[in-house]
């Protein structure tokens, strides 16, 4: 770290009841006693809050009246001494509390640079770093309890219970290394060899909840897909709670995808609309038929939308161009207001399409199954609420385990019979340390840090 003081507003950038600003660095203690006048000190009060004037560095006028906080380090958040201002919350104030902080030589903040002073400082570890933006970001429920899980140190444990094994496989070899006259026995190098596949197997198994971890972080992909003037438009609206796309009777009104992410009972779910699938003269149609085409192999769930009065079967060539994408599909039929004989005789086979729908987008009516039917669909997937600490959600902690699950496979096949050198199996063993260590931060480069912390809210 450069050693200089940065401030930023914490709160959100918008008129509000009360801004927090914050200040860290060297200079936050003498920030405070220059720009803040109180009937108590707080510096010599920490972590109380006193109550006073915030003062204009440069015209010695009062900006205006309210709290001031010191933390000093490393009992802080950055592990530095720490200041915080709170005090109306108008954009103006903000601008010029901000203004006399800069004009008193404090820095601005750039984006996640507290958080990444906590964790130059050893406040946290890269992993519960990143854990503060997911905390941040959650739109579900889920996506919360994971991200929190995560940033009480749940991921990192797992990961230190892998690697600590392997660090004690590692000095014996490079002992051996050191000390070529004390040969190492072929018992010694199985005996590591075990330890290796043990942790491989946890490596594995935590790459293997990547699959719902993605999907507790993006979201379910949901297509609505069928043949035109089905009303997907309408049960886009419908499951999302608000109108987002336009309802006409007229066919084609929906040229281009539309998604919208939506909560269902605290699972996250993306809903995208897309155009009725048919052979069209329009050029526009045309070109929306075929974005929704390319847009199947993103969909974790198909929902082949039909026209309850369709006598004549013309959504079955969709559902074929369907079955050639093994998707998993689910055939919703609208409008049973219109034709009620619908309801169980416009049939998909349980081989082709898990489940069967009969709704009406206009009334309501049997929406309330469907939407039972993506939750349990979703709940299913997850882990059980003790393993949420230890599901991979990020895609830099997937390509870190991948790593370190090629490097031991490359150990253990290489151990057996001893067929290379034992500075070969070595450099193995490190690489597979590395990569873990990378995902908690014991390595790191510069670019790995701005890659993360750059992607954080300025003030956090």
């Amino acid at each position: 770290m450069d050693g200089s003081t940065i401030a930023a507003l914490a709160t959100a950038p918008a008129p509000a009841g009360v801004a927090v600003i914050r200040v860290s660095g060297p200079r936050a203690r003498t920030v405070l006693n220059e720009l803040f006048r109180g009937k108590k000190d707080p510096t010599a009060h920490p972590r109380l809050m006193a109550f006073g004037d915030i003062i204009d560095f440069e015209g010695g006028s009062v900006i205006d009246t309210g709290l001031a906080v010191f933390m000093p380090g490393p009992w802080s958040f950055t592990g530095e001494d720490v200041a915080e201002f709170q005090f109306h919350g108008s954009p103006v104030l903000v601008q010029r509390v901000l203004r006399s902080l800069y004009a008193y030589g404090v820095l601005p903040a750039p984006a996640g640079e507290f958080t990444k002073r906590a964790f130059l400082n050893g406040k946290l570890d890269l992993a519960q770093a990143e854990a503060i933006a997911d905390v941040i970001n959650s739109r579900s429920e889920e996506e919360l309890r994971f991200a929190g899980e995560q940033l009480k140190g749940r991921l990192s444990q797992a990961v230190a219970g892998i690697g600590e094994p392997l660090r004690d496989a590692l000095a014996e070899l490079e002992a051996a290394i050191d000390f070529p006259e004390e040969d190492i026995e072929p018992e010694q190098i199985g005996q590591v060899s075990a330890r290796a596949e043990v942790a491989r197997a946890k490596v594995s198994q935590l790459l293997a909840t990547y699959s719902f971890g993605s999907i507790v972080k993006e979201g379910v992909r949901v297509l609505l897909c069928g043949p035109p003037n089905a009303g997907k438009s309408s049960l886009l609206n419908l499951l999302v709670g608000k109108r987002k796309a336009i309802v006409s009777p007229v066919s084609g009104t929906t040229r281009d995808l539309i998604e919208e992410e939506a909560s269902l009972a605290g699972h996250k779910f993306v809903f995208c609309d897309s155009a009725g699938i048919r052979e069209t003269a329009d050029e526009v149609e045309r070109i929306g038929v075929e974005l929704a085409r390319d847009r199947v192999p993103w969909a974790d769930l198909v929902l082949l939308v039909v026209d309850a009065t369709d006598t004549e079967g013309a959504w079955r060539g969709t559902l074929r161009e369907l079955q050639d994408a093994r998707k998993k599909i689910w055939l919703v039929v609208n409008k049973v207001d219109l034709n009620p004989a619908a309801v169980g005789a416009i049939v998909c086979d349980s081989s082709v399409c898990r489940q069967n729908f009969y709704i009406s987008a206009k009334t309501g009516a049997g929406i309330g199954p469907l939407l039972e039917a993506l939750v349990e669909d979703v709940a299913k997937e997850m882990p059980d609420k003790g393993e949420a600490g230890e599901v991979i959600t990020n895609e830099r902690h997937r390509d870190c385990l991948r790593r370190a699950e090629g490097a031991l496979g490359a150990f253990i096949d290489q151990a057996q019979g001893r067929r290379v050198p034992l500075s070969i199996l070595v450099a193995d063993l490190r690489e597979a340390l590395a990569a873990l260590d990378e995902i908690v931060g014991k390595t790191y480069t510069e670019d790995i840090l701005g890659r993360i912390f750059s992607k954080f809210c300025v003030g956090k």
